[in-house]
């Protein structure tokens, strides 16, 4: 039968495909921003098993021992992968999310290889635009163990949750869990500030708010 045309059309790598001259990009101390908790430290390489039901963890995450951590190009890319569905339909945030986030800045290593899944020449390869947007995620998460056994060091890649077409954040692979070394970041915007400048409308709910701020009145009929 002669699939439909809406229908997913992106499938797992090949057991066979010879990745190392898949298109790449190299990171050239480029700055990366995450948007997180501000309780909670941004360098987590999150881990998924192969065999999860394809909507738990993140997009590229790795099989343990291994784990990917994702930042992006800019606080906006940052900000609304992290707000994801919450924010696309009405572009508005209500504060106390907004602070319960900070967005982070770290430089990125120089020289390292990432497999670029928007370069033109990926198709070549059977990597397609759905791979960025498909909700199940064990066919992108196993394009990560492949790149990732071929010696690249994470995905080029366009988020789901921006319009953008270009590659605009990065996957980054590593050893699962909080890195040995510490890694360097930086606090860059407070949250409410990095939704403002991301264009997000942040409604004041009141979350900081005392008494005064407010009029009471008596309900009806009392």
């Amino acid at each position: 039968m002669t699939p439909r045309r809406n229908e997913v059309a992106q499938r797992p790598p090949r057991d066979d495909l010879d990745l190392a001259a898949f298109p790449s990009e190299e990171s050239r101390g480029t700055t990366f921003y995450r948007a997180k908790r501000h309780d909670r430290g941004a360098w987590w390489f999150a881990s998924t098993e192969p065999d999860a039901d394809g909507i738990d963890g993140g997009r590229f995450d790795l099989a343990p021992p291994r784990g990917t951590c994702y930042w992006a190009d800019s606080v906006e890319v940052a900000v609304r992968e992290r707000l994801a569905h919450h924010v696309l339909d009405t572009n508005t945030v209500f504060a106390a999310r907004a602070r319960e986030m900070v967005v982070v800045a770290a430089r990125a290593s120089r020289g390292r290889a990432f497999a670029d899944v928007t370069h033109p020449g990926a198709v070549r390869f059977g990597v397609g635009a759905e791979l960025q947007t498909m909700g199940d995620y064990r066919v992108p998460q196993a394009w990560a163990r492949a790149f990732d056994a071929a010696g690249f060091a994470g995905v080029r890649y366009s988020t789901r949750f921006t319009s953008a077409a270009p590659a605009n954040a990065w996957a980054v692979f590593g050893t699962a869990g909080v890195p040995k070394r510490p890694r360097p970041e930086r606090v860059h915007r407070d949250g409410v500030t990095a939704c403002r400048e991301a264009g997000i409308r942040v409604l004041d709910d009141g979350s900081d708010a005392g008494p005064e701020r407010f009029t009471f009145a008596e309900p009806p009929g009392s």
